[in-house]
């Protein structure tokens, strides 16, 4: 385990105010919720708390400048083309946030088309979602402010760069997609708040309700936006619109949650003057496939490509890859596939080191996939430090990709980097086994539904950890559902509105799992493992409550309740200012929170710095 001996003295917690009061009664369970009410003193002193801790971690300053340096390249995305000119995505190195480009063709000069660096002074605005008419002459952009989910639209003239009047408010959880005509675009919104009521966008709670999809005609205000379509029997669906490539059809898809069974339906667009009668139910489809060949190759980022082109863009990273970017032509009888674009990270040589795959079996049997990357001719003595990342939720697996901040701790912490798409307590015993590592040189770190993860983790075995990382985790796995799009996510997750669900929710959830592993003598732990729970203030996908509620819980539990605790491996929590669930974040807020997470890991796994 890691120790609080690296720290000067016993940390002195901020004391949450408490409401005993709050009590829910779930199916005859009564249980209780102290600290449902928001206490910005207690989270002005959390963050004055961690500042003292981390301005005690020696490599704070040196992973933030090898951070920087480290960031400092160029970067690309693989061009796309609209009408009869290509755009892409560049960020010089340091830049807040990434430049979108224009050029007439893949030999012209590129030109700046939007930068969003110039929509606000720290670069907290960012672009999160584009689309370019079908003629090229216009972009419809949509900007969120301090990485919220809300996004405003605006509309550029791409040959003048000029910006036109309107302006769509009150967007979320929604593409842009233009008729071929050009005249305007779907886009999808909830409703606007009521008159007179007061909405800090990013910063609510309430659950988001009533997704509707609306048409815009270019040039007009938004109060003759054409309503397609709302089901306010469904109140919880998620809604979006897609024109198809032809331009014939409109697609509707209909979300009821976040299972991939969902429902799609299109629409002929000429027939809508006629009204929305040509909507029909799309007949259900399973495609089988079958590979010929096996071939490994790395991570593919992105393919461009339209159907009426002859060449496409194909972009490919790994662990140990930046980023490669290559043109395919179609034309000929064998595809020519060529390098268009390589991205070099300066002071990067691959060759230092290397990434391997390992299957664990877990206690069901299924093979749990970990990938492992250290520095080439790494001693498997048990004495590295070793960060152990993973997600494990909503069918998604995390694949291989390149990250600046995990290459410099296997370089200049000798330590290793994991990732797991499911963490189990056989996959970090397996790290120990083979001689990577040691528990209290083991960080587990996650982020969303990784966070969760990192909770359930360190509450059932926090002897096999020495550090843990829980980024904007969803910690209250009793009211999850109640807060913004938590409501979706009951498909993986369950929900405790229903008893045989609640039970199973009760069991791991984060929140309430909180125990002294003190008083258990047969526990292998002492004391929980030295842990930073990180969140933002205007998260509004995983609402800051979960991580701030578990803080003041972990530390009223394990420290501040009890005298002369054994709990004495710090619990601090980041709090990030003008950030959100992560989308949208500039650069240097990527460094900073990188440095500090790091730093804090190295200290308490007594990490030695190498040049």
């Amino acid at each position: 385990m890691g120790s609080l001996s690296a720290f000067d003295g016993l940390l002195q917690y901020p004391v949450a105010r408490r409401d005993e009061s709050v009590v829910d009664n779930y199916h005859g369970v009564k249980v209780p919720d102290p600290y449902r009410c928001r206490d910005k003193e207690f989270v002005e002193k959390q963050m004055k708390l961690t500042d003292s801790v981390l301005k005690t971690c020696e490599t704070r300053e040196k992973l933030r400048e090898k951070l920087t340096k480290l960031y400092d390249f160029p970067k690309y995305t693989a061009p796309f083309r609209q009408g009869d000119k290509y755009f892409y995505f560049h960020n010089t190195g340091l830049q807040p946030q990434t430049v979108l480009y224009v050029q007439d063709s893949l030999d012209g000069k590129p030109e700046v088309l939007l930068d969003p660096n110039t929509l606000s002074d720290d670069g907290t605005v960012a672009l999160s979602a584009y689309a370019v008419s079908e003629d090229a002459k216009y972009l419809a952009y949509g900007t969120s402010s301090s990485g919220s989910d809300w996004v405003t639209i605006k509309v550029l003239r791409i040959a003048d760069k000029s910006t036109e009047p309107d302006t769509v408010s009150w967007v979320k959880f929604s593409s842009i997609s233009w008729t071929h005509d050009g005249k305007g675009f779907f886009y999808s919104r909830y409703p606007a708040p009521k008159e007179g009521e007061k909405l800090d966008a990013g910063t609510e709670t309430q659950a988001n309700l009533n997704h509707e999809i609306y048409y815009h005609f270019l040039g007009t205000d938004q109060s003759e936006d054409i309503l397609c379509w709302s089901d306010p029997e469904n109140p919880k669906h998620t809604l979006s619109a897609s024109v198809t490539e032809d331009g014939k059809y409109v697609l509707l898809y209909i979300g009821e949650n976040c299972d991939p069974v969902n429902k799609v339906y299109y629409c002929d667009l000429l027939s809508l003057p006629k009204g929305l009668e040509g909507y029909k139910g799309k007949k259900e489809l399973l495609l089988l496939s079958s590979l010929l060949t096996s071939l490994r190759l790395p991570m593919i980022s992105e393919i461009s490509s339209r159907r009426k082109d002859s060449i496409i863009f194909v972009g490919f990273t790994s662990f140990l890859i930046p980023g490669i970017i290559y043109t395919c032509n179609l034309q000929g009888e064998v595809p020519d596939m060529r390098i268009f674009r390589e991205i070099v990270v300066p002071g990067f040589d691959r060759s230092e080191f290397e990434a391997s795959q390992v299957f664990v079996p877990s206690k069901d049997g299924t093979k749990i996939p970990i990938f492992i990357v250290a520095r080439k001719g790494l001693c498997l003595d048990g004495s590295h430090p070793c960060l152990l990342y993973g997600y494990g939720g909503f069918n998604i697996s995390i694949t291989p990709y390149f990250t600046a901040s995990r290459i410099l701790i296997a370089k200049h912490l000798d330590g290793v980097f994991c990732i797991a798409t499911y963490v189990e307590e056989e996959t970090a015993e397996y790290l120990v086994s083979a001689g990577y590592t040691q528990p209290k040189k083991l960080c587990i770190e996650g982020g969303s539904n990784g966070g969760l993860l990192v909770g359930a983790c360190i509450n059932q075995r926090p002897d096999l950890f020495g550090c843990a990382l829980a980024h904007v985790g969803v910690m209250d796995m009793l009211r999850f559902h109640k807060f913004t799009i938590g409501h979706a996510w009951t498909s993986d997750y369950g929900c405790s509105d229903k008893e045989e669900e609640f039970n199973w929710l009760i069991k791991y959830s984060p929140l309430h799992n909180v125990r002294r592993p003190w008083d258990k003598p047969s526990d292998k732990a002492t004391q929980y493992p030295c842990t930073m729970l990180l969140t933002a203030d205007h998260d509004d996908r995983v609402v800051p409550l979960h991580s701030l509620k578990l803080l003041a819980t972990m530390q009223h539990v394990l420290c501040t309740s009890v005298e002369k605790s054994p709990q004495t491996n710090p619990i601090i929590g980041r709090i990030e200012q003008k950030a959100g669930h992560g989308a949208g974040m500039p650069t240097q807020k990527i460094i900073d929170e990188a440095a500090d997470r790091y730093a804090f890991m190295a200290k308490v796994v007594d990490a030695t710095w190498i040049d």
